[in-house]
């Protein structure tokens, strides 16, 4: 008689292998993978793992080109049941001719019994030998033989619950993700894959429900009054029972009424004594919650070393939602094996000198017992057995639950006193831990404890300070990774096996990331998040997926049909896909503006600014015809400006449109333009954004005098275009320096010729002693004559002119009607007076 049981995994085969068969196996292969022989009871044993799923649902070939297929289309086809794994789908029919009964070992869980019936269709197909289940909760040497020794009926109910899963998330999953990803593609240019999920997105939903609370948060001022007390003891500090005052004047009112107070008295002294009892029994989302928030692991690696600890034969099996031992579990010789760790021995002493009552919760799903150790190990054994970084960590954890459950309450003496100072009334309150209980074990709980001095009723006491302290309140904070567990159970997202899964595939697509242990949404997980809950709020609230995860539930307890159950679960699917439809507009144009404005707003050479007419970005758009200033919410937004035809273009991003132009550009090396305004040399507010630096005092009129540079000459000029100019030296690298003469106030330059290193400092004024030192020794290469009038004809003349009219020579003029004409398509913004420069060469 041969027998061949197929586990889940190759790691619970080898087990399975080394317990029925004393440690006597022979390791072999079959269709290339590993399998193990033995014997038992008289009859030769034959085991395999397999890898999980080895089938899965897609649909008909025909359905798989997106650009050809409308979604919908999707949620009335039946998908195929394919083999994806065709080396395992063999050595499953290799094994099962041998066989002259079959036993499915994989774990007891949905998913499980739906792996073994994948097994049992392949099977099927060259042999209908009897067919099996063992059903274990830990791979111990006593619970694998019970589970072996009575063989029970498969789970046709359970296993068609996962079926029905994979097929109504396949649904939804390919027809929105197709839908929202090929709509959006209309409208904005990009590669990625919006992806839908059923419990993908109402899980990215509660992340976004939470940033959207931060972002709208407006903080409000509040005043609080506090005072610190001095007792014979030590000092402490009360607060006054107004709490949190949101009215400044009331504030005030009561801080004034305390004024010069320097003595308090206690009016009332309560003491209470409170215990807080040991935590339930581990299930899989409590183990997930406490794993990500006391040793701050990821769900998924969590429930991946709680995976390895169970094949590993180190804790029970890491998927239940049941919360209380039964009643016939042997605590006692779990109890003795860690008396004898000494990480774990007083504790474990302390629970058996006394009846073990462990604290049990409500839930019992008679599916597997709550997690807990199936042995003792010190770290060091875990850690070499099981090599995954936190694998000691997570065992740890799971061992001091256990053990703090079976260990008394933890006790409490809660101090609160009633104070008074000046006839108004201030509170103060601290604890005290008088027995430590379970928290001896559990380190991770400990908390803090906020401690009074002793004082007695009707004492007096010293009132050292007094303070009204204006706060600000705090906007909500980010979820952590376990909040998010707690919602997802909460709501029915999901399963305690897959709850991880659902939030690894969300930080997968780039939705959200976790930053130690709290989650952040990313740009794209927001703007998608956004778009739905504006258009089909539906698909991102958990109400249509508790609905579908309830049929999924009323099929695996036998209380409805696997097809009716389809049907129905479709049906809610087509509602939501109608509504995804009806507002597919409003939903493409929210999300393809979005992905536009976050290519606009990384490209910083042509970002512009943000749109006033609807809030998306302005940017700099180049065309065959020509370029202007657009913006990203084209078409639905035409909101444009015109830009000059020529001239390489500078955001100046310091500067600020007096008349509230989108930007301020350089053109060029020449003038500045106003987006949506024009040339800024044209404006009547161009003195007011660009004053020209001065040098000094006009020696002609009581304007000053200022630097004007062109392409070819440079000379100073008066702001107040009296016509007095100044020579200035022809060539090489000319600043204008923060220090003045000492001889008459103005401001000095520095000069540097080009292939020289010596700088010098020195007054340009020719009426100056000392700017007449300077003229004097640079000689005749520099010298040109100063003119009070210049003639018409002469070059500096036109060139004064020039500066005085905001350059308006004939070269300049040019520009200026060049700048005037807009590119081909929309409106536009203007240039800035050379003038103003502080250097020039």
């Amino acid at each position: 008689m041969t027998v061949v049981a197929f586990a889940e995994k190759n790691k619970a085969a080898a087990q399975i292998a080394s317990i029925l068969g004393d440690g006597e196996v022979d390791k072999f292969s079959v269709e290339g993978l590993p399998a193990y022989e033995f014997k038992w009871k008289g009859e030769e044993w034959l085991v395999m793992g397999l890898s999980g799923h080895i089938m899965n649902y897609d649909f008909p070939e025909k359905y798989n080109k997106w650009s050809e297929v409308d979604p919908g289309t999707l949620l009335g086809v039946d998908p195929e049941k394919f083999v994806t794994r065709k080396e395992y789908a063999a050595a499953i029919k290799n094994l099962a001719k041998r066989a002259d009964r079959i036993i499915l070992a994989c774990d007891y869980d949905r998913e499980g019994e739906n792996i073994g019936f994948e097994a049992k269709t392949l099977a099927e197909e060259v042999t209908n030998v009897p067919v099996s289940r063992a059903r274990f909760s830990a791979l111990s040497p006593k619970e694998v033989r019970r589970a072996f020794e009575n063989p029970l009926v498969p789970d046709h109910n359970l296993a068609m619950a996962a079926e029905a899963r994979q097929i109504l998330d396949l649904k939804m999953g390919a027809a929105f993700t197709r839908f929202v990803t090929l709509s959006v593609r209309e409208k904005a240019r990009t590669k990625d894959v919006l992806s839908i999920g059923p419990c993908q997105t109402p899980t990215c939903g509660f992340v976004y429900e939470r940033e959207k609370a931060i972002r709208s948060f407006e903080a409000k001022d509040f005043w609080k009054i506090t005072g610190i007390f001095a007792a014979k003891e030590g000092e402490f500090e009360g607060t006054h029972r107004a709490g949190n005052i949101h009215d400044k004047e009331k504030a005030a009112e009561i801080f004034k009424r305390l004024k010069g107070a320097k003595e308090g008295l206690v009016v009332k002294k309560t003491v209470k004594e409170t215990k807080t009892s040991p935590p339930n029994p581990l299930n899989t989302t409590e183990f997930l919650k406490r794993a990500s928030k006391f040793l701050g692991i990821s769900p998924e690696v969590a429930l991946e070393v709680a995976e390895q600890l169970y094949l590993a034969g180190f804790t029970s099996y890491p998927r239940t939602e049941t919360n209380k031992y039964a009643d016939d579990f042997d605590f006692k010789s779990l109890v003795f094996d860690f008396a004898r760790q000494k990480d774990y021995k007083p504790f474990a002493e302390s629970i058996l000198s006394a009846p073990i009552v462990p604290k049990n919760g409500e839930k019992d799903a008679h599916d597997h017992p709550p997690i807990h150790p199936i042995r003792a190990a010190a770290r060091g054994e875990i850690s070499a057995t099981v090599n995954i970084p936190q694998a000691a960590e997570v065992y740890d954890l799971i061992a001091r639950h256990f053990l703090a459950n079976l260990m008394p309450a933890a006790v409490f003496e809660k101090t609160h006193l009633h104070l008074q100072v000046q006839e108004e009334p201030f509170d103060s309150s601290g604890t005290v831990l008088k027995d430590a209980g379970w928290l001896e074990i559990y380190p991770f709980e400990n908390k803090k404890d906020k401690l009074l001095p002793f004082v007695e009723e009707k004492e007096k006491l010293n009132v050292k300070k007094l303070s009204n302290t204006k706060s600000k309140t705090s906007p909500p904070k980010k979820l952590t990774e376990a909040e998010l567990l707690t919602l997802m159970d909460k709501h029915g997202i999901g399963t305690k096996a897959t709850a991880p899964t659902h939030i690894e595939t969300n930080k997968k697509r780039g939705y959200f990331e976790t930053k130690g242990k709290t989650v952040s949404i990313l740009d794209t997980g927001f703007t998608l998040m956004e778009g739905l809950s504006l258009t089909v709020p539906i698909l991102v609230r958990p109400e249509i997926r508790s609905k579908i995860e309830a049929l999924i539930q009323e099929v695996e307890d036998g209380k409805k049909e696997f097809e009716a159950a389809l049907d129905e679960g479709t049906a809610l699917i087509k509602e939501m896909y109608a509504q995804l439809e009806a507002n597919k507009k409003e939903l493409t144009s929210s999300i393809a503006g979005t992905i536009k404005d976050e290519a606009a707003l990384e490209d910083k050479k042509n970002y512009i600014g943000t749109c006033k007419a609807c809030g998306h970005i302005l940017k700099i758009v180049q065309t065959d015809s020509g370029r202007f200033v657009g913006c990203t919410g084209y078409p639905d937004c035409r909101n444009s400006a015109p830009l000059p035809k020529t001239g390489a273009l500078t955001v100046l991003r310091s500067k600020e449109c007096k008349k509230e132009g989108a930007a301020v550009l350089k053109v060029g090396n020449k003038y500045n333009w106003a987006v949506g305004i024009g040339p800024c040399f044209k404006c009547d507010l161009e003195k007011e954004c660009y004053p020209p630096e001065t040098v000094g005092p006009c020696p002609e009129c009581d304007g000053s005098m200022f630097l004007i540079a062109f392409k070819d000459s440079r000379f100073l000029g008066c702001t107040k275009r009296c016509g007095y100019t100044h020579s200035v030296p022809k060539t090489g690298k000319l600043t204008l320096l923060d220090k003045t003469c000492e001889a008459c106030g103005w401001k000095l330059f520095r000069l540097k010729e080009e292939g020289e290193s010596q700088e010098e400092d020195f007054c340009l004024n020719r009426r100056c002693a000392e700017g007449i030192k300077y003229w004097k020794k640079t000689g005749p290469r520099n010298e040109a004559r100063a003119q009070k009038k210049v003639s018409a004809d002469s070059a500096a003349g036109p060139e004064m002119g020039n500066a005085a009219r905001n350059a308006e020579s004939p070269k300049a003029r040019s520009t200026a009607r060049n700048a005037e004409k807009p590119a081909t398509g929309r409106v536009s913004k203007a240039p800035s007076f050379a003038g103003s420069r502080k250097e020039s060469k």
